[in-house]
């Protein structure tokens, strides 16, 4: 798979273009991305971007009036300056990325909110011992993230999971954890402090 990133100053643009990145990642895909020029984005756990031209065949990840093939919508931002940048993440992830998002700090502090409940959920998983991979929900959020990259959906099946008590402990965190490898929101962050 290869992805071109016309504005990588746009967080919200290299924020889809890296959740595009992981779900081919997690596909098994081997995924190239260049950009319009260099930028890095790492606070907010986005890979690195790499100035170069479109590689042949290359999926393109821009804003809306920019004619590409994965138009991000406008957004913006106020008073997320001092917020955890995975708490600032999700509330970005929780739009989708054709629709135009405003991202306050009532977003914000209701993101943290919930990384504090799920990290402190996974602490307490972590304590017993581990079970396989729930696949049904493996597979509810991986269909969410193929079906147009429906972010708002596999997030619903995360907190659906998270509050699951039919689900053994030790397999809601394996499940969990494969899940954060796509959405890079530092979920296993408190693991360890029980």
């Amino acid at each position: 798979m290869r992805l071109y990133v016309h504005q990588p100053d746009d967080l919200r643009v290299c924020l889809t273009a890296d959740m595009i990145r992981r779900v081919g990642l997690r596909l098994r895909r081997r995924v190239l991305t260049t950009a319009a020029h260099a930028a890095d984005h790492g606070w907010l756990s986005i890979a690195r971007l790499d100035a170069g031209e479109p590689l042949p065949g290359a999926l393109s990840v821009g804003n809306l009036t920019s004619g590409t093939s994965v138009g991000v919508a406008a957004w913006t931002s106020a008073g997320h300056e001092d917020a955890e940048p995975a708490a600032f993440r999700l509330a970005l992830l929780r739009h989708r990325y054709r629709e135009e998002a405003s991202i306050g700090p009532e977003a914000v502090s209701g993101a943290a909110a919930d990384l504090a409940r799920w990290r402190d959920r996974m602490a307490d998983w972590a304590t017993g011992p581990s079970r396989p991979i729930h696949a049904a929900y493996a597979e509810e959020t991986l269909e969410a993230l193929c079906d147009d990259l429906d972010v708002p959906r596999a997030l619903a099946v995360l907190d659906r999971l998270v509050d699951d008590e039919d689900v053994e402990p030790g397999s809601r965190l394996e499940t969990v954890l494969q899940l954060d490898q796509i959405l890079a929101l530092e979920l296993p962050a408190a693991i360890g402090t029980r």
